[in-house]
């Protein structure tokens, strides 16, 4: 039996497909990033509508409840997910450090 907080998770992982297509088709990212949301959000999309999928993996881990495995599931991707960012902001951050120091010692050069 689906209770509410699984028809908002439904409806919330069905909007977010839709809203990762648009994105793909306005070119705003490519088509592996397409194929690694739409997975993530229909594995999200299975795991809620049918949660005993999960009920092996909370056993192991000795967690009780099914709210308490998806909420931790969640701190984990997102971590995951920020950490990644963090170290693509890092290498960004370094790219253009360099590109400005070079620019600045091209104009410097002209200068002369």
């Amino acid at each position: 039996m689906i209770v509410g907080i699984q028809i908002i998770a439904i409806i919330f992982a069905l909007i977010m497909i839709y809203i990762t297509y648009v994105y793909y088709k306005r070119n705003n990212y490519g088509y592996k990033s397409l194929v690694l949301w739409i997975s993530v959000w229909l594995a999200a999309l299975v795991l809620v509508s049918v949660p005993r999928t999960v009920y092996g993996v909370m056993e192991v881990l000795q967690i009780e409840r099914t709210a308490d495995f998806f909420v931790i599931a969640g701190f984990a991707f997102f971590s995951i997910i920020i950490f990644h960012l963090f170290t693509t902001v890092k290498k960004n951050t370094q790219k253009m450090e360099e590109l400005v120091r070079k620019l600045s010692m091209e104009k410097k050069r002209k200068k002369k």
